[in-house]
């Protein structure tokens, strides 16, 4: 006799459930920057900055002059690339945190046919400690280093918004 499988018991679409919605997050190009190791992060983070600076700076030349006011141009270019990065990081902060609250939760609450027909599934135990075990050993350190990223992303731009503010009076 085969062995019974908890997820073949399961009546929620393979989509909704929340431990494929979090292999479908891993999967994501973009999702998945934060699941790279420090080197790779750190590139990837410096390398979405640079690419908005030379778009924000562009913009930014066309109400601020560079050749009257260099400095507050570079710094207003900054604190835009550095606002467009941190709505980037805010993304990825509330994806990881929908999922790890889809995982940590008893209850799945699921649709079938997409016609607002919610129903709701008690996941059995021992998906339950899967699932927590996951949240702990491989989301927690994701979001925590997601919170990090943006803390320093706001002290960045409080920084340059003073130095700005210095420049200018």
């Amino acid at each position: 006799m085969k062995k019974l499988n908890n997820f073949n018991l399961c009546p929620v679409p393979r989509e909704q459930r929340p431990f494929y919605e979090y292999i479908n997050q891993k999967k994501s190009i973009l999702l998945s920057w934060v699941k790279l190791n420090e080197n790779g992060y750190t590139t990837n983070f410096f390398f979405t900055l640079f690419v908005i600076f030379t778009f924000s700076f562009s913009l930014i030349n066309l109400f601020v002059s560079f050749s009257y006011y260099p400095v507050e141009s570079i710094v207003l270019s900054f604190v835009f690339s550095l606002i467009i990065e941190s709505l980037l990081y805010l993304n990825f902060f509330l994806g990881w945190t929908y999922i790890g609250r889809r995982l940590v939760q008893d209850k799945v609450v699921y649709e079938e046919s997409g016609w607002y027909d919610g129903k709701i599934w008690i996941k059995p135990i021992i998906i339950l400690r899967h699932e927590r075990l996951l949240y702990h050993y491989q989301l927690i350190p994701l979001i925590n280093r997601i919170k990090k990223t943006l803390q320093l992303i706001l002290l960045s731009i409080v920084i340059l918004v003073c130095t700005f503010f210095l420049f200018l009076y």
